[in-house]
This record gives C-alpha cells, sequence and structure tokens, in this order.
C-alpha cells in the first residue's frame, strides 16, 4: 500500500488543525526568511554606496550599538590622508531622523570639494555652490516619498532649508537621502569639526596585503576606531549585526513553535487513529512503515509550512514596498540559497516533531488498539 495517499487522506481529515498547524509554521518561516533578506538588502545598498562613490575604504567608530556610528574628530582625517598609499579621502557625517510621515530619513552631508560628490547626477535643479550655503539635496526616492520639489522647503534641526536640487544615484540608500553640505551639517547639529565615517580611495593598483596593512596601522594610531575595506564594512555595520541576531532569535523561536505545534498535530492523531493503526499492524504492517507513514507525514506538514512561509514573504515584501515611508528606505533581498535553507529548516523541524508520535504508533499493540476502541 502506497503511504502518500494515505497521509493526504488524513491530512484532509482534519483540516482545520492541519490548516492551523501549517499557518503556525508558516508564520514563523516567513519571519526568517523576511529577516535575512532585511540583512541580505542592507548589506547590498552598503556595497552599492560604496562602490558608486569609488570607495576603497571606511572608517568609523567601533559600534556600540546605534545604525550610525558616534562622531570623531575631522582633524583624524587629515591624519590619515598623510600615510602612504592614500590618495583621496572624503568626511561624512549623517544621522537618522524623523521627517513628515517618514519614521526614518537618512541625513547626510560629505566633505566639500571631496571626491564623494562627483557621483551624483542632478536631474532638476542645481549643486550647492559654497560649502556654508544653507540648502538640501534630495535624492530622487527620498523627493517622491517627501512629496518635495525644488524650491521647497524641508524642517530640518530646526531651520527651513530650500531644496535646490534632486539627485540620481546608483545606490538605493542614497537615492533616499537628503544631502547636506558638511559644514552646514555639523553645525546645524552641534558636530563642529566632528564626522562619524571617513571614505578613502587607495592609490591605484594598490594590493590587497598592503591595503590590509594600512587599515590596521590607522587602528593602531587612533585606538577606537574601526578601518575596514568597502567590500567588508557592511558586515561590520551594527545594523546587519543586530538583523542577524533577530533572525537567529527568531530562528530558535520558530523551532520551538513549529516542534510544539507539529508534535501536538501529530499526537492527536495517532490518538484519534489508534483503531487504524491496529488494524494495519494486525494485517501485518511492520512497526518501521507505520513509523515512516508518521516521520513523512510530520515531515508533508513541514515542507509545506515552510514552502508556505516562503510565499508569504515574497508577499509581505510587496505588501510593504506599497507604503512610501518603507519602500524607500529599505529592501528585502529574499536570496536562493535563503529559500532553500527555510524550507529545509521547516522540513527539518517537522521530521524531528513526528519522532516521538511515530515512536509511540509504531510500539501500538493490536489488541491494544482495539480494547481503546
Amino acid at each position: 500500500m502506497n503511504l502518500l495517499p494515505m497521509i493526504i487522506r488524513n491530512s484532509k481529515a482534519r483540516r482545520m488543525r492541519t490548516a492551523l498547524t501549517l499557518l503556525g509554521i508558516a508564520v514563523g518561516m516567513m519571519a526568517i526568511v523576511a529577516l535575512m533578506g532585511l540583512a541580505r538588502g542592507f548589506e547590498r545598498g552598503w556595497d552599492q554606496t560604496m562602490n558608486a562613490r569609488g570607495t576603497d575604504a571606511v572608517i568609523n567608530r567601533v559600534a556600540a550599538g546605534s545604525p550610525i556610528p558616534a562622531p570623531f574628530s575631522e582633524e583624524i582625517a587629515v591624519s590619515v590622508r598623510s600615510l602612504p598609499g592614500i590618495e583621496s579621502s572624503g568626511g561624512v557625517l549623517s544621522s537618522l531622523v524623523p521627517i513628515g510621515n517618514l519614521p526614518m530619513v537618512l541625513i547626510t552631508s560629505w566633505e566639500w570639494n571631496s571626491y564623494i560628490w562627483n557621483h551624483l547626477k542632478i536631474v532638476e535643479g542645481r549643486m550647492p555652490q559654497r560649502p556654508d550655503e544653507q540648502v538640501i539635496l534630495l535624492g530622487k526616492s527620498a523627493s517622491q516619498a517627501l512629496g518635495k520639489e525644488i524650491g521647497d522647503t524641508l524642517l530640518l534641526y530646526g531651520s527651513e532649508f530650500p531644496v535646490c536640487g534632486i539627485y540620481e544615484s546608483a545606490s538605493m540608500i542614497e537615492s533616499g537621502a537628503v544631502l547636506i553640505p558638511l559644514e552646514v551639517m555639523q553645525e546645524k547639529s552641534d558636530n563642529v569639526g566632528k564626522i562619524n565615517f571617513l571614505n578613502l580611495r587607495f592609490d591605484s593598483g594598490i594590493e590587497s596585503s598592503k591595503a590590509r596593512s594600512i587599515l590596521r596601522e590607522i587602528e593602531a594610531i587612533h585606538p577606537g576606531l574601526s578601518a575596514s575595506l568597502a567590500s567588508e564594512s557592511a558586515q561590520q555595520n551594527s545594523t546587519t549585526k543586530a538583523v542577524r541576531g533577530m533572525t537567529l532569535a527568531v530562528t530558535l523561536l520558530a523551532m520551538v513553535v513549529g516542534l510544539t505545534s507539529v508534535m501536538n498535530t501529530m499526537l492527536m492523531s495517532v490518538f484519534e487513529r489508534t483503531m487504524e493503526i491496529g488494524v494495519l499492524r494486525a494485517i501485518g504492517w511492520k512497526a518501521s512503515r507505520i513509523r515512516r507513514m508518521i516521520l513523512l507525514e510530520a515531515s508533508l506538514l513541514g515542507v509545506t509550512g515552510g514552502i508556505l512561509g516562503v510565499l508569504l514573504a515574497f508577499a509581505a515584501r510587496e505588501l510593504l514596498y506599497l507604503f512610501p515611508s518603507i519602500g524607500s528606505a529599505i529592501r528585502i533581498e529574499i536570496a536562493p540559497d535563503a529559500v532553500v535553507f527555510t524550507v529545509m529548516f521547516a522540513t527539518i523541524v517537522g521530521a524531528i516533531s513526528g519522532l516521538y508520535p511515530a515512536i509511540r504508533a509504531s510500539r501500538m499493540k493490536p489488541t491494544a488498539a482495539f480494547r481503546h476502541q
């Protein structure tokens, strides 16, 4: 007798219980996929930003849990620029603030005449003309999300700033940002003479080993600062670490919920099918086949819940993107390896959950089953 038709029939016989079990698994798997996608999206956005600027390395304070590192003296930039192997640098001061209907907007400022400005493409208006000009540039996504155009004003740090230009950037993070000249940002945010990122460009053709040696030298000269290659800086960011920590916590929680849910469902199924299992044992089914049937049923619940969870994650992502305050700020990059991991994880959870019910069912004696009935 083929086991699969029996497993499907048993699941259909208890549709409500099966549906609730699948929903519990799917919600947990959806959270795992979404958080993994959020971490990947942030890393990719950061990499896009560094690549768009042509930045080779980034210096900032050792993160202490905040998405934006604490400021440090821009005099350090002068010291770093004098090191052999450094072609140029650009100081950056950034912060995250709520603006209008958007709960969090990146406000960033760049050192005047630094190479960082070169990659921007102005689509409307103009660039700032002086390092102390109190105007702002809006990324194209930020302009749409805030509903601001050239000539409109934006209230920041207690002052009204006119929008002088709207720009495009290959970086999604920059496209959703508000850009101010560094001197203005420092004055308005009470951070005169301070930056919280220093972007570096190495001399052309410098070897990777030499670049890493320079970064270690910078950390030795300036304790408390972290210097990393642009390609690795996103992994060291506290936001990425926080999202990964949440992903681990949700994964553990989903495992507990999945184990409990599937085990409860399978135990109830075994209890309700005591007579059926007794008959199968009486007609010659071996204990191993009974175990295999229950394990396959539990595994099927797991894999189905995992697939539903992945589909829910895709649907939830598209739903979130409908909100401008979210769609302009974050990206959820759901990679194939995250999908495979989630489905395999759900399948394993389902199989483990079915172990005890399967062992209990396989040890059932036909006579005891008939007396139970």
